[in-house]
């Protein structure tokens, strides 16, 4: 089960800040009076932002452009070498994409959103313009869909909300029909995104659960159309997913549990 968060006063500087720090990715880099533009925020406004940014180290300026500054290097790698999900997944994501000969993901659910965390390439990788870092797409990607399958009806509303993006042709983008799919996976344990987000691309997921239900994330592969085809697409390539899963949330229950605590059934020599 998930937990919704009630909804809290908020900081409108520190908003602001976080506005530029994301446009600065989004746009590569970027001076005052683009910055300015692409926000719609006054110059003035964004001079200051930048100002104090620069002064803290997290952004740098290179003759008039402002720049992300590598301390996000040392925060980002923080954070990820310090998830559990991230320690125990990782390996078993690499297996997967060995086994499987095509790209595997693990990604990792974030309050509001889920995050690529760990990628790895097997021999008939094509990469899904997915890196390390990025927010997958909940209603068009395998994993998505997945975590999506897992979350209350009260959560999946809120972060559903507005109009489903048709990234493809292929796209879901009506709302009862993508409901008609989570629960045939909330059944099935397995995702499938067939060209829903990139065009030629494939993919199949499923959701990572901790102890108590709750959806910590997922693991999934992604492959060519032309690769990804008929009962290898539906049935030999879940079973790695399925399989992977499973080696993930042993291997999490084991590690969240006290192993000498009361009622364990963990032998202490395995720690």
């Amino acid at each position: 089960m998930d937990n919704d968060p009630r909804p809290a006063e908020t900081v409108e500087a520190v908003e602001r800040a976080v506005g530029v720090l994301t446009a600065l990715k989004d746009l590569d880099g970027a001076g005052v009076t683009e910055l300015s533009e692409y926000l719609g925020m006054s110059k003035s406004g964004v001079y200051k932002q930048l100002s104090t940014l620069v002064k803290t180290g997290m952004v740098t300026k290179q003759q008039t452009e402002y720049r992300l500054s590598f301390r996000f290097l040392l925060l980002g790698e923080y954070v990820k070498t310090n998830s559990q999900l991230y320690a125990i997944g990782a390996d078993e994501v690499d297996k997967l994409a060995e086994k499987s000969n095509y790209f595997a993901y693990l990604t990792a659910m974030d309050s509001e959103y889920a995050y690529c965390i760990h990628t790895a390439d097997g021999e008939d990788s094509v990469v899904p313009n997915l890196s390390v870092g990025k927010q997958i797409t909940l209603h068009s990607s395998a994993a998505g869909k997945a975590i999506l399958s897992q979350l209350s009806d009260a959560k999946r509303d809120r972060l559903l909300d507005g109009t489903l993006t048709g990234k493809t042709e292929n796209t879901i983008t009506d709302r009862a029909t993508l409901e008609d799919e989570l629960q045939t996976i909330r059944q099935e344990g397995i995702a499938f995104e067939d060209e829903e987000n990139v065009p030629g691309m494939r993919g199949v997921g499923a959701p990572i659960l901790s102890e108590d239900g709750g959806v910590v994330g997922a693991v999934a592969v992604s492959g060519p159309l032309s690769l990804l085809t008929e009962d290898h697409f539906t049935e030999e390539v879940p079973a790695l997913v399925r399989q992977t899963k499973n080696f993930v949330e042993v291997k999490f229950s084991l590690e969240s549990r006290d192993p000498l605590g009361e009622g364990s059934h963990i032998p202490e020599d395995l720690y």
